[in-house]
């Protein structure tokens, strides 16, 4: 495996949490601070959280960056890359580190994964932060029907042999299209962009990324439609911070949050 990139006050544990899997958490801040949880999004690890992590320990927090199943540093098995399967890596992270309680705060992928523990372990959770990602809530109406051609990209990834090979292209093609998907001028630094792509030529890590959309393509794009989380509600506070020029996950994929949680807001901003 590659070397982990050293970060000022990081502290790096691996977590057996089921069946064999062993995810990383990088981890930093008090021991007896407040946790907060950041989730990764596709093609990313913990190392999309760097910036932050500084900042949140210095104000007492207990910060806790862990690489899903697949990503990163964490053990990348040959199946089981249900989101619902992910989501419980997480509480069991928590369990294996002693936290009782977290704040979590997503981007991406990481999103629904998280708002999947919390739904399945509400005990363990203290609020949510989405940031240009998706609930597995589906409002189903000709709207998001006319956005599903968004996600066309998701297809060549998803796709057994193919995806793998896309994945791990060695001049990073598709990871530098995935990741030249940003507004405002930013564009996600090389060095980035090559320690992702080499974390995903690790063995078992592109057939991973692929199964991470080949398990939602085929298996739980569907329940979503029809409902399968649609009845859940949240009670804790929901924030979500999003790019009104996001060209997959459009705004109007968020209408009919506000209903099914108690205490929810939403800021658009302009770019992605």
């Amino acid at each position: 495996m590659i070397a982990l990139p050293a970060l000022e006050g990081v502290e790096h544990r691996h977590v057996d949490v089921a069946e064999g899997v062993r995810i990383h958490v990088a981890d930093a801040g008090p021991a007896d601070g407040p946790a907060v949880m950041l989730v990764h999004g596709f093609p990313q690890n913990w190392w999309e959280w760097r910036d932050l992590i500084g900042p949140l320990a210095a104000d007492g927090n207990r910060v806790l960056c862990p690489d899903l199943r697949g990503a990163g540093w964490s053990s990348a098995p040959r199946s089981r890359y249900t989101k619902t399967e992910m989501a419980d890596d997480l509480a069991a992270v928590l369990d294996g580190l002693g936290v009782a309680k977290v704040k979590l705060v997503a981007h991406d992928w990481g999103g629904p994964v998280a708002f999947i523990m919390m739904l399945r372990h509400p005990e363990k959770v203290t609020g949510f932060f989405g940031v240009n990602t998706v609930a597995p809530w589906v409002k189903r109406d000709l709207g998001m029907l006319r956005n599903m051609w968004r996600f066309w990209y998701q297809i060549p990834m998803s796709l057994p042999v193919i995806g793998p090979r896309v994945i791990s292209d060695p001049k990073g093609r598709y990871f530098r299209l995935l990741t030249g998907w940003v507004g405002g001028g930013f564009r996600v630094p090389d060095d980035d962009v090559r320690l992702y792509l080499d974390c995903m030529r690790e063995p078992g890590h592109a057939e991973a990324g692929s199964r991470w959309y080949r398990t939602f393509q085929t298996r739980e794009m569907l329940r979503w439609l029809r409902g399968e989380y649609n009845d859940a509600r949240v009670d804790v506070p929901v924030r979500w911070l999003h790019g009104t020029g996001d060209p997959v996950i459009t705004p109007d994929l968020l209408d009919g949050y506000a209903e099914r949680a108690s205490d929810f807001e939403v800021e658009l901003v302009d770019g992605w």
